[in-house]
């Protein structure tokens, strides 16, 4: 009996001094890096995934699209539509322990229109003056723009104290709801809670570590093994790994990304309509769907998706898959035995190599060469995103809350434009689509932006893949957004 009790008393002792669960703490893997922090300066979507958790503006996205409060407590807009006038939330904080002023909130949205200091400016030229009045801001523009206030949504508009400024690109300073506390480049990020966040209620974890992790096969390891909680954006190629397993779930979500292969419609033989029609009908999207994201996604004929609602029209039957159409149309462009081509695929991204992969076999049935050139993600944002210097690429175009925003890149002169399309009456529509006021007619305005982009053919437009979302059992909180973000401010473990 006494050797019994003595064996009862070490167990009590030896499970006393093991570690407690951890419940406020995460490990969420990510695949790449931040390019820069500073919200003027950044162009990848990985970087404001992260920093919507860092940086607020005056408004944000909400997870059902709409337009929330975040900095202002509440705005107004004039009439005429010129005149926006936010009123500031009080006692918020910067990461620094400064109070936030609207001083701060002209510095940074001046900074960001003016084309001397932001690249982003091209989205603000309509803004006439930015002043400060009291605890309120008062923002004119030059005349209406309908997408005004889901622009300040953005990254680019986000607010931070203007003594941080120099150090922004690897020292992010803002208001959100985790500071980052640590950065190792190719390994991890570490967020912690800001204990002074405006929001008393949030966040709820207390810290967060985002392991930088490029391999999906790593990923999917490390969650099955406990090193990591959270899989935000899961390859579809890896879903068969997680499933059926008691300790996951798996939340399934429309991603709002436009999956395109990109065509550099000014040099040949892209430059012939016939020729990117061609492309169009010999792809076939469904195969992709299939094949590349294991049938989890939504076939798309133009640079929106449903997820956007009623500024969506299904221009899917316009190329319906025709390999014989294709060879037609090669032979009428002078291409009857095809031709070679190089297609450039982004390294970090599976989804996108799968499709170029499954892309040169169909076009290969049509006479089509494409050389593959898998490059690394830094070096496709400046070969292919900049400088524009490709002839085909696979890549997903991020979501945002209005419809303008998304298609605006194809505005002849925009530096966004990788397809150097160029239509004289789809820049008017642009036009048109930014004054008008009436939402029916905005509508029908976007609509035609989508139509003129698939009969021109501008790219081959391929699917809205479905976002994977992998977590322990024991987190709650998950909230898909219809733009590029993660959101862990509201997350939480039950254990």
């Amino acid at each position: 009996m006494r050797k019994f009790f003595c064996i009862i008393l070490m167990a009590l002792l030896i499970a006393g001094c093991s570690p407690a669960p951890v419940s406020d703490e995460l490990a969420v893997a990510i695949p790449t890096d931040p390019d820069n922090f500073h919200p003027h300066q950044s162009v990848a979507a990985a970087t404001a995934e992260i920093a919507f958790n860092i940086y607020e503006g005056l408004v944000k996205a909400a997870p059902d699209g709409s337009i929330a409060p975040a900095l202002a407590a509440e705005w107004d807009i004039s009439p005429d539509g010129r005149q926006y006038t936010f009123t500031l939330r009080e006692g918020v904080k910067f990461h620094n322990g400064r109070e936030l002023t609207a001083d701060d909130v002209v510095y940074c949205l001046t900074r960001l229109a003016d084309p001397e200091i932001s690249p982003k400016s091209r989205d603000y030229t309509d803004v006439e003056s930015i002043e400060a009045s009291g605890n309120q801001v008062i923002i004119t523009l030059a005349k209406p723009n309908a997408v005004f206030l889901a622009l300040l949504t953005e990254f680019g508009a986000s607010i931070y104290p203007r003594e941080a400024e120099a150090q922004l690109s690897n020292q992010p300073l803002g208001t959100g709801p985790f500071v980052l506390t640590a950065w190792e480049p190719n390994n991890s990020l570490t967020l912690t809670k800001f204990e002074q966040y405006w929001n008393p209620q949030l966040p709820k974890l207390n810290k967060v570590t985002l392991k930088i992790t490029p391999e999906p096969t790593t990923m999917v390891n490390s969650l099955l093994t406990g090193h990591v909680d959270l899989i935000p954006r899961l390859e579809p190629d890896y879903l068969h790994q997680v499933e059926n397993k008691p300790d996951l779930q798996i939340i399934d979500s429309p991603m709002n990304l436009v999956q395109l292969m990109a065509i550099n419609n000014s040099v040949p033989p892209f430059d012939d309509i016939r020729v990117r029609q061609a492309l169009n009908y010999a792809v076939n999207r469904e195969e992709i769907i299939e094949g590349a994201g294991w049938g989890k996604g939504t076939a798309i004929g133009s640079n929106l998706t449903p997820a956007m609602g009623s500024w969506y029209k299904d221009l899917t039957g316009m190329y319906p898959y025709n390999p014989q159409k294709a060879k037609e149309l090669l032979a009428e462009a002078g291409y009857p035995q095809g031709f070679s081509a190089t297609l450039h695929l982004p390294a970090p991204y599976p989804l996108h190599r799968n499709t170029g992969e499954i892309i040169a076999s169909q076009l290969e049935a049509v006479g089509i060469k494409l050389k593959i050139e898998v490059i690394e993600w830094g070096t496709w944002l400046e070969q292919v995103n900049a400088n524009r210097n490709y002839e085909l690429t696979v890549v997903g175009f991020t979501g945002r809350l209005d419809p303008h925003t998304m298609l605006n890149r194809y505005q002849s002169q925009s530096g966004r434009n990788i397809s150097y399309f160029n239509n004289p009456e789809y820049d008017e529509l642009l036009v048109q689509g930014l004054a008008e006021t009436d939402p029916a007619a905005r509508v029908e305005i976007y609509q035609q932006l989508q139509t003129i982009l698939a009969q021109e053919a501008s790219n081959v437009y391929i699917m809205d893949p479905s976002q994977i979302a992998v977590m322990g059992k024991d987190i709650q909180g998950w909230a898909n957004y219809p733009v590029y973000v993660l959101d862990l401010s509201r997350l939480s473990r039950t254990k």
